[in-house]
């Protein structure tokens, strides 16, 4: 039996935050970028159920009457936390259904910023030093600093204003963070360089993307901010896109070495996606994990999105028969 007959014959729950359904729970916000993921699995499996995660309860009365075969594991929090969304793996784990994505010693892993760090440096990788900011701390490091949220992905907590240069700016941009309801928060040092987006599908890397500016400043953006990430107006503004990165041989070569033996450590499985800086001076530094990156049509490498889609899946349902 080929790949696309197989799932023809799956059951499959795409299982996302609440937050991503319009009003009454039944559809994803328009032009969620989950949405071309949803309307693969719709196209390639028997059967596709859009389920929010609304707690144990309802999730566990949702396996016991639909009996999926493969959950496509989305969550990012459970109750607005995002230490917790390994939570959801575990309790998938203890109810014996597969699913996509790192299990719950991944996804704690990969959220923690401080602790992936420490993971990606014994694979390989440059990591900035850092530090955890409290009332009162004095910077043990040179400015300029980025100060962010400890835990989560998706440049949460992220502006150009978190690119702080002083004591009394690191002190003012953690209280903004802990007024958001943030409250591990950590300064890093500021690593210059070209901004690269390694994704990876199992073992292989799928693609390495930069992000480029056609236009600079002094005002230009210099961190992969959340509004960079999700204002098209900003993006246009700055002229902001992604291309192939153009990497010498040996360039590419390390890169994809360190990339997979980090993915490893941290326990990714299936995909995932890696944010990391090329130094003028040449070295790669690892900012950030991302084990649950959205699945959109992208640069996969020849492979069509159906393709990549099936994969996943199937990885997930293989793990589950124990193959």
């Amino acid at each position: 039996m080929n790949a696309a007959e197989r799932m023809k014959r799956l059951s499959v729950i795409l299982l996302v935050d609440p937050g991503n359904l319009r009003p009454g729970g039944q559809r994803l916000i328009s032009g969620h970028p989950d949405g071309c993921l949803l309307h693969a699995l719709r196209r390639l499996a028997r059967r596709t159920m859009l389920v929010p995660f609304n707690g144990l309860k309802p999730l566990m009365e949702c396996l016991e009457r639909e009996r999926p075969d493969v959950v496509f594991n989305l969550t990012e929090w459970v109750d607005g936390d995002r230490t917790k969304d390994g939570h959801i793996c575990a309790l998938l784990d203890l109810h014996g259904v597969p699913y996509t994505g790192p299990g719950p010693k991944g996804m704690m892993l990969c959220r923690d910023k401080a602790l992936s760090k420490l993971v990606a440096e014994k694979a390989g990788f440059k990591v900035p030093r850092f530090f955890a900011v409290g009332r009162r701390t004095k910077s043990p490091l040179p400015f300029p600093l980025v100060v962010k949220p400890q835990f989560g992905d998706a440049s949460e907590g992220i502006s150009q204003a978190s690119l702080v240069r002083s004591d009394d700016g690191l002190q003012r941009r953690a209280e903004m963070l802990r007024r958001a309801g943030i409250h591990a928060v950590i300064a890093e040092e500021y690593a210059g360089g070209r901004e690269l987006f390694v994704l990876m599908l199992g073992k292989r890397i799928m693609s390495i993307r930069e992000l480029r500016m056609k236009r600079s400043g002094s005002r230009s953006p210099a961190l992969f901010s959340e509004q960079l990430k999700s204002d098209k107006n900003y993006r246009r503004r700055w002229g902001v896109r992604l291309v192939s990165a153009k990497l010498t041989p040996a360039q590419h070569r390390e890169l994809v070495r360190i990339s997979r033996r980090a993915a490893d450590a941290l326990e990714l499985r299936d995909y995932g996606r890696f944010d990391v800086k090329l130094t003028p001076s040449g070295e790669f530094v690892f900012l950030e994990a991302n084990p649950n990156p959205a699945v959109v049509p992208a640069r996969w490498r020849g492979m069509a999105f159906h393709e990549v889609v099936t994969e996943i899946t199937l990885r997930a349902w293989r793990r589950g028969q124990g193959v």
